[in-house]
């Protein structure tokens, strides 16, 4: 009922509809009242007409108060002028104003009220004999139908504009929350995209960390290499007149050595370095120490089982540098995120390649909320040298496999 009783607001003037009907039906009955010989003089009869017409141009503002002084006018006349003689009904300015309380009535009972009133009045005036000498009930019903009518037609449109104003109303909020979701999406595309970002410029500055770190340890690849090639070379000087065959097989591994570290450099040129860090002129682990890593983490506390398969032959420094650095990092990801599971080590010496295998059998990894730079490093050193690396939780456990060539160049 609530929404039933508040419609649009007031005008704060009669809007000019309502001035123009109260206009029209003022006329109208002037004119009958000059018309029409009725009892009483005519200024009385133009009072009357009056009277019962220009309160309608209020009807909006104070329908209730409209309505009880067309209805006192309308007693007033039949008590103090007509008697029981026929006379102007004023029937158009009541039913104005019986619709005009069902649709403007700012309570729903006075609304109620003003219509059972309305009726109640006429009513009222049949055993006057206001109707007519001889009172016609059918005149009485008929005038009541059409008031009552009116009344029901000003109730049904103050139903239906109530129920427009809810539907404006909630459609105005549905309208509102889809602008709230889309603003709600449109702000959470924007943290996506900052979060993407920064998640890209994290890997950025990891790749970059890992390649001057790479880098470093390829200049120290490569120094002591060009230290193997100073050695060797004075060795073949101080030999070259003695021993001609021991010279040559000095300068033969200068030159093999010497080939790598070229090898080594270009692979140095592919990856940024800082160039302030100083290197040590220190041999660089290689496959060949996989056994003393696998003793440190065993005493470490993790077991782990070391496997080799094939012929080691000749490795380049860089290729075996790499392949340590990539089971190392392997198992210190083992110890961190698998709870020091079980794992195994497996190298395989190819004719063409090296395949490196670390699986642990503790269950899949856990979850990190940032990733760090181990995975990132293997893949880069993987590649560096042209090989693959690969890296896949299953429901056992966690396999890194990686794939190195014995040849990069």
């Amino acid at each position: 009922m609530d929404a039933l009783t508040t419609l649009s607001r007031v005008p704060r003037r009669p809007p000019r509809a309502d001035v123009a009907l109260t206009a029209l039906l003022c006329g109208w009955a002037a004119i009958e009242a000059v018309a029409l010989p009725g009892p009483g003089a005519l200024w009385q009869r133009l009072a009357f007409a009056a009277g019962v017409t220009l309160p309608l141009v209020l009807r909006r503002r104070a329908p209730m108060t409209v309505l009880a002084v067309i209805v006192v006018m309308l007693i007033v006349r039949v008590i103090t002028v007509t008697g029981p003689e026929t006379t102007t009904f004023p029937f158009p300015s009541l039913l104005v104003a019986t619709f005009s309380v069902a649709l403007h009535g700012r309570r729903v009972a006075f609304t109620v009220l003003g219509g059972v009133a309305t009726v109640a009045t006429m009513l009222s005036l049949f055993p006057l004999g206001y109707y007519s000498n001889k009172p016609d009930v059918g005149q009485v019903i008929i005038l009541g139908f059409f008031v009552t009518g009116a009344w029901v037609a000003g109730w049904l449109i103050r139903v239906r504009v109530a129920q427009a104003e809810v539907e404006r109303e909630a459609a105005a909020r549905a309208a509102s929350r889809a602008v709230a979701a889309r603003e709600a999406a449109a702000q959470a595309a924007v943290r996506a995209d900052a979060e993407r970002a920064d998640a890209e410029r994290r890997a950025a500055t990891a790749v970059t960390a890992e390649r001057e770190r790479i880098a470093r340890e390829l200049h120290d690849v490569v120094a002591h290499s060009l230290s193997i090639v100073a050695v060797q070379a004075g060795a073949a000087e101080e030999l070259i007149a003695l021993d001609p065959e021991s010279a040559r097989r000095h300068i033969a591994a200068a030159r093999s050595t010497a080939r790598e570290a070229l090898t080594e450099m270009r692979h140095v040129l592919d990856v940024l370095r800082d160039d302030d860090t100083r290197a040590e002129l220190l041999p660089q682990p290689t496959l060949d120490r996989t056994g003393e890593l696998v003793d440190e983490v065993r005493a470490a506390g993790l077991q782990v089982e070391l496997i080799v398969e094939g012929d080691r032959g000749t490795v380049p420094a860089g290729v075996d540098l790499a392949g340590f650095r990539i089971v190392q990092e392997a198992l210190t990801n083992v110890r961190r995120h698998a709870g020091g599971a079980p794992a195994t080590v497996r190298i395989g010496y190819r004719e063409r390649e090296i395949t490196i295998n670390v699986r642990n059998t503790g269950g899949p990894p856990t979850a990190v909320s940032h990733p760090g730079r181990g995975l990132i490093g293997m893949r880069e050193r993987a590649r560096l040298y042209g090989g693959t690396l690969t890296a896949e939780p299953d429901s056992e456990g966690f396999t890194v496999t990686a794939r190195l060539p014995r040849d990069p160049s």
